[in-house]
């Protein structure tokens, strides 16, 4: 039997409740980008990233959580952890809602997603949707890379090939913090319904190896479904 069996509520969850107001009371709505990656930088967490967004938003949610309830990391299959475990394993992503690939939220490793699901019964996906400003004038970009102490490698592989370079994030508002829930039922719901699907697989990484694959999370018509804040 899963250990920790989640109790399904109509349209909410106590736990799911309690984290989103927590959140939503303990992490300013709007972020700067060249003051986030400074603070994870002092932190030495993720800083070097391009999409710093989701970053930002699982280092402050864990900082949250762990000044309310001491640390509690989630559960790790191979290189994947997740975020937080209390009664229920949650993790947190952010979506930006004004990018080309919304509804579409990439939410985690689908190996790590389906080993616990199988081991805790399912899993919680907290996400901050909101809308990003773009580096329209590349400066951005440029004062990472200094940052960073020059171009990285996947950088200069981009640019050997002749790829364009993607429009980095200058800022970030919250809108809304949305929870769902994820259980065996729900994903194969989701696959038939298609509001679940796959990403990256197929797709190789710079040097050639191949990517992990993730699933993806059309969060508007889940919403319809597992959506429990």
């Amino acid at each position: 039997m899963p250990k920790n069996r989640f109790r399904k509520l109509p349209n909410t969850n106590p736990e799911a409740a309690r984290i989103c107001k927590l959140l939503n009371c303990n992490i300013p709505k709007k972020w700067d980008g060249k003051v986030a990656i400074l603070e994870l930088k002092d932190a030495d967490f993720q800083w070097r990233q391009m999409e710093w967004i989701g970053w930002y938003f699982e280092f402050k949610a864990k900082k949250v959580l762990t000044s309310k309830f001491g640390k509690a990391p989630g559960p790790r299959y191979g290189s994947t952890e997740f975020d937080f475990k209390g009664e229920n394993v949650w993790d947190f992503k952010a979506h930006v809602s004004n990018s080309s690939s919304h509804p579409w939220s990439i939410i985690n490793d689908k190996e790590a997603i389906d080993l616990c699901v199988n081991e805790y019964g399912g899993v919680g996906i907290v996400i901050a949707t909101g809308r990003a400003e773009l580096d329209y004038d590349g400066s951005f970009k440029n004062w990472h890379d200094h940052l960073k102490g020059g171009k990285s490698d996947y950088e200069k592989e981009r640019i050997t090939r002749g790829a364009p370079s993607r429009k980095r994030k200058t800022a970030f508002t919250i809108d809304n913090l949305v929870a769902f829930w994820l259980d065996p039922e729900s994903i194969k719901i989701g696959f038939r319904e298609k509001w679940i699907g796959h990403f990256q697989e197929g797709m190789r990484n710079a040097n050639g190896s191949p990517r992990r694959g993730k699933y993806m999370l059309n969060i508007e018509a889940a919403a319809l479904h597992v959506r429990i804040v």
